[in-house]
């Protein structure tokens, strides 16, 4: 089933017109950010360690900030649209389906927001680093930086990787079985959500992957704005 023949259900409705809408800015917004993150990666790769980058932090704050995924924050919550209005449509089709992949995608980007305080926390931090003058309290500062670098490569941001790409398996899935798009969306979201199998704190292959799995996201991503956007018209 082709988006135009998309029957005439509560989903494809007016009620919904601007949560379709919002679905497609939101979605244009991660094709346009996700490279510029991907560059600062690569220009300027983040520090190794707590003391790095509390001297990060005391000469760039927004260098920091960018190291430690702003504009992938920025990202997850522009999905927030995406995830309740694939909702929508994909229930009309299958409940559970569309139940399960709202759940999941939700959860994951609760568990990555979790994950990154340390993008704003660590530049206090490190403020606080840079006047301390008791040995006592710079070593608690260090301890509490190593606390948010733990959590933010650690196992709950793993969780939040591997939930992403359940929730977008089970939608690209549902939408390749039932034609909801057409063909390519359920295909290259498939393609997608193998990809974000592997979680990109994995070391080197991790990160690897998870910078070739950006080409079949943007793509994905694109087709679902477009296809959205005849709907919400």
């Amino acid at each position: 089933m082709s988006v135009s023949d998309v029957p005439a259900t509560p989903a494809t409705a007016s009620s919904w017109r601007l949560l379709y809408k919002l679905a497609v800015v939101g979605a244009i917004l991660v094709v346009c950010v996700m490279p510029a993150q991907a560059a600062v990666f690569l220009i300027s790769p983040p520090p190794q360690t707590v003391l790095g980058f509390f001297e990060l932090f005391r000469h760039n704050p927004l260098l920091g900030m960018l190291d430690l995924d702003l504009l992938l924050t920025i990202d997850y919550l522009a999905m927030i649209p995406l995830y309740l209005a694939l909702f929508v449509l994909v229930r009309e089709f299958s409940a559970s389906a569309a139940a399960l992949g709202l759940v999941t995608g939700l959860f994951s980007l609760v568990l990555f927001f979790v994950t990154r305080d340390a993008t704003f926390s660590m530049w206090q931090l490190s403020t606080q680093y840079a006047t301390a003058t008791d040995p006592a309290q710079a070593a608690a500062l260090l301890a509490a930086g190593q606390m948010l670098l733990t959590s933010y490569n650690g196992g709950t941001f793993t969780l939040s990787y591997l939930l992403g790409a359940a929730s977008t398996l089970i939608y690209s899935a549902t939408m390749l079985k039932h034609r909801i798009f057409g063909r390519a969306v359920g295909v290259v979201g498939i393609i997608t959500g193998v990809t974000m199998l592997v979680p990109a704190n994995l070391g080197p292959i991790g990160l690897t992957v998870a910078m070739l799995s950006l080409i079949p996201t943007a793509v994905w991503l694109v087709l679902i704005a477009r296809a959205m956007r005849r709907i919400s018209r």
